[in-house]
């Protein structure tokens, strides 16, 4: 199980809030975001100095920060999937594209982010003024030094997503002292990438290189993340202008990406587990892979089995097929997945099914098909169900599932990319890397293998269609129904879902149906070799560029970043046009409120949040359109 102490120690910020914070929390939060006061004799030892470090850390891992807003509410509504329903709830009306300044979840997430730039700010001051960061013994310099580099980090991070989401902000790389003057004005994103630049980079040389046995990150998870930010600095973003625009010099932010992930595989800290859905079983059940997970936000529950508690992630909740209570736990399932994103899928590749739930669960923890009809409407995410979750009582309402800012597989992508735009098309190093993700997808070295069914006796006198329970072999998930009959025989099977972890074939057990006789044989699938998988050499460099984009939609989705990478290619607009006339071809009530809704030149940013602006009149304008 998960190594818990890095967050249960940062709920204790919660207590601790009174020390550094003039005024309540919660009053300080409402009115000033970025106003967090402190002492000028703050930390007398290492636990302190610990202590706050780990409440830098905690600042986000609420809902409003990476437990819901960010990753579920703000990044949907996409060529991959979107937020259910129609109706006023801000949760809705956000990633629907009719979001206002008024939107009170925009103010939470902009508030938790520069909550944690402030925490931040004061380690960053602080630590230099203990006796025992000059005059300690070297265990407690080296403990100090990598304080110092966790809070370089995530003050670099907060910001590259303060401006991820709205652009120009706000800067202040100082503690909030009385007196200070904390109504400041924008700053110009390129200036802020500087610093944030500035910031990853030392903190990569303070941080070690040792694997990490809880959520803390070490030099390999910097330097990814810096990467990241990087392609970012280097993309597309909207301007004040209205614009969209990226950097004329943006091939030196791919250099610098590059450079950061040349130096992570010299090192090879990192390995892809050798199967898709276990690294997101592992993900449910809390167990830390830091061999797959670069970065993540931690979460834990404690007590409490609905609502929101400190620290709780709605992962698992909101993000996870419909289930009934009774076996597990029900859930909201608000995050859709899109038709035409399935139908994108070639056959064999694990993440087809595993990623995208065709399925509710009933009270009864069965699968029950929505394959008829409208059903392909209510198609959800699946890579959290509750049937790989621990189903904990303080589990219901709020899980403890991470989340999970950077896998290996994205960094590989990453590597793609760079490597084929500095090389004005793909090289070996982008090929490797690709395919290195596409032979994990389509299961070359996972354990088992899907299934094929056969039917080797129709049997007779079936007057409807019988129950198909597969069961045995060492793997799970696979599930069947007889789809066609005539003449009383079993004349086709529709296998919705190959399975996965099969050693031996499994026994098909048919049921019901009026009928006697059928025998339904199981078999496993062979496996594809490398050369029919893997993206071959002579593209283009739009044409991998083209694979590149629907490679990082299949092994990247629900996760969070496909809404910030199509608007940093300049494709989100003409990704939710082409999907909007995709599931116009399906059909003409297909929701969609997306293609619709969607303005090019504003919804690339969100607005900065009218609490902010009321107080800060310093911010002299909005973003575009709002």
């Amino acid at each position: 199980m998960k190594h818990r102490n890095i967050i249960r120690q940062a709920t204790t910020i919660a207590a601790f809030c009174g020390l550094i914070i003039t005024g309540g929390c919660k009053k300080v939060l409402e009115t000033q975001p970025y106003s967090y006061f402190t002492s000028d004799n703050f930390y007398s030892n290492i636990d302190e100095a610990n202590m706050a470090t780990l409440g830098i850390y905690g600042a986000v891992s609420t809902w409003s920060g990476y437990g819901w807003n960010i990753p579920m509410v703000f990044d949907n509504d996409s060529d991959i999937g979107q937020t259910s329903g129609i109706a006023a709830d801000n949760w809705r009306i956000i990633p629907h594209y009719t979001g206002i300044p008024e939107t009170d979840m925009f103010y939470g997430s902009w508030s938790a982010l520069y909550q944690g730039i402030d925490r931040a700010n004061v380690v960053l001051e602080q630590i230099p003024q203990m006796i025992a960061y000059t005059n300690g013994t070297e265990t407690e310099k080296a403990q100090l030094n990598r304080m110092l580099g966790e809070a370089k980090f995530l003050r670099g991070f907060y910001y590259s997503e303060l401006v991820r989401l709205w652009g120009d902000v706000p800067f202040k790389t100082t503690a909030s002292k009385a007196g200070t003057d904390l109504k400041l004005g924008l700053t110009d994103r390129s200036v802020i990438y500087t610093q944030i630049i500035k910031d990853m980079q030392e903190a990569a040389e303070l941080l070690p290189v040792t694997t990490p046995t809880n959520e803390r990150v070490n030099k390999w998870a910097v330097k990814a993340m810096l990467a990241r930010v990087a392609l970012f600095a280097g993309g597309f973003s909207l301007q004040s202008n209205g614009q969209m625009q990226r950097p004329t010099n943006y091939k030196e932010y791919y250099t610098l990406a590059q450079q950061q992930i040349n130096d992570i595989m010299a090192a090879n800290p990192y390995k892809l587990n050798t199967s898709y859905p276990q690294v997101f079983i592992n993900q449910s059940k809390h167990v830390l892979e830091p061999t797959e997970s670069i970065f993540e936000i931690a979460f834990f529950t404690p007590t409490g089995p609905a609502g929101e508690a400190p620290n709780a992630s709605r992962y698992g909740y909101f993000n996870a097929p419909a289930t009934a209570t009774g076996v597990y736990g029900g859930t909201s399932a608000r995050c859709l997945a899109v038709r035409p994103f399935y139908e994108s899928f070639q056959a064999g590749d694990f993440r087809k099914d595993f990623a995208i739930a065709r399925f509710r669960i009933d009270a009864t923890g069965n699968r029950v098909y929505l394959v008829t009809g409208t059903g392909d409407q209510n198609w959800t995410v699946g890579k959290w169900s509750r049937e790989y979750q621990t189903n904990a009582p303080t589990e219901i309402g709020s899980t403890n599932i991470n989340t999970v800012i950077m896998r290996y597989a994205d960094l590989l992508l990453m590597q793609a990319e760079v490597e084929n735009e500095l090389n004005e098309g793909p090289n070996q190093a982008a090929l490797n890397a690709i395919n290195q993700v596409r032979r994990r997808a389509y299961g070359l070295d996972m354990p088992g293998n899907a299934i094929t069914l056969s039917i080797t006796n129709g049997g007779s006198g079936y007057t409807s269609a019988p129950t198909l329970t597969i069961t045995g072999g060492g793997g799970n998930y696979a599930n069947a129904i007889v789809s066609g009959r005539s003449g009383g025989r079993i004349t086709e099977v529709t296998l919705y879902n190959t399975g996965f972890g099969y050693t031996s074939a499994p026994t098909v057990t048919i049921t019901g149906g009026g009928g006697t006789g059928g025998v339904i044989t199981a078999a496993l699938a062979p496996k594809p070799d490398a050369a029919s998988i893997n993206i071959p050499s002579g593209l283009s460099k739009k044409a991998f560029l083209d694979t590149l984009i629907s490679e990082r939609a299949k092994e990247l989705c629900f996760e969070g970043m496909r809404r910030a990478d199509l608007i940093r290619w300049n494709m989100l607009g003409t990704k939710i046009q082409e999907t909007y006339k995709k599931v116009q071809a399906i059909r003409a009530t297909y929701p969609y409120p997306a293609g619709a809704n969607f303005v090019p030149g504003k919804h690339e940013l969100y607005p900065f949040p009218q609490n902010e602006t009321d107080v800060n009149k310093n911010i002299g304008r909005q973003n575009p359109g709002y």
